[in-house]
């Protein structure tokens, strides 16, 4: 059976509207747009995750203080959040950009304060032992042994980042991927629609493969197998 282009393009079809994106210059304007607000987000929510993460796996009070809102955070969808940025932002970056962050804030926090409350005590008290600096406790003990669960988050969360960033643009931008997405959308235009989603896929693994996975071998040897 074959089906219209308005209803699914072919492969052709989508490279020749994933061509014409690139000619026009469309494409690499919606990518840096879209990358600009995921990268601004995304490094906000891992220094907070980070930062309140390390101070509640070391303050056991102030992680029951907080672990309840983030985890509160956690349970809104997405969808909510927009519609609250929208409200509190009006529609721009600013909105994509608190969206992703409040998106991918709370999985961040909870694998840092795993990380912090897993490291062994026994390693702790044989340093205190030994009188060990705190540049070297940190250097070699704290930021190691964090990294370990860092990683895998930042693996998680950067797949929700995207498709937040992609969704929030949809509904509240006039820039990004997602707003071409939307645009393509009203004009029936079903090939663009699939050559953005394609771009999105695409750039999704380069963040993954070609970016996460080569700074996680490089700042921990360790786990190499």
């Amino acid at each position: 059976m074959q089906y219209s282009k308005v209803v699914l393009p072919s492969p052709i079809e989508t490279g020749a509207a994933l061509a014409r994106l690139l000619t026009t210059g469309k494409l690499l304007s919606a990518i840096l747009t879209t990358s600009f607000h995921l990268l601004s987000a995304f490094t906000l929510a891992v220094l907070m995750g980070v930062i309140f993460g390390i101070i509640a796996g070391i303050q056991s009070e102030f992680e029951k203080t907080i672990a309840p809102i983030i985890s509160a955070l956690q349970g809104i969808p997405p969808i909510a959040w927009i519609v609250l940025a929208l409200l509190w932002f009006g529609s721009g970056s600013a909105t994509t950009i608190f969206t992703i962050m409040v998106a991918t804030l709370p999985i961040i926090f909870f694998s840092t304060v795993e990380g912090m409350s897993s490291l062994p005590r026994s390693l702790l008290e044989m340093a205190r032992l030994f009188s060990t600096p705190t540049s070297l406790l940190l250097k070699d003990l704290y930021f190691p042994h964090l990294l370990s669960y860092l990683f895998p988050s930042c693996a998680a969360g950067l797949g929700i980042a995207w498709r937040v960033a992609v969704m929030s643009e949809l509904l509240s931008s006039e820039a990004g991927i997602g707003a071409e997405l939307n645009l393509a959308r009203i004009n029936l235009d079903t090939d663009e629609v699939m050559a953005w989603i394609a771009v999105t896929i695409a750039l999704i693994w380069v963040s993954q493969y070609l970016i996460l996975r080569p700074l996680r071998h490089l700042l921990t040897p360790w786990q190499r197998i």
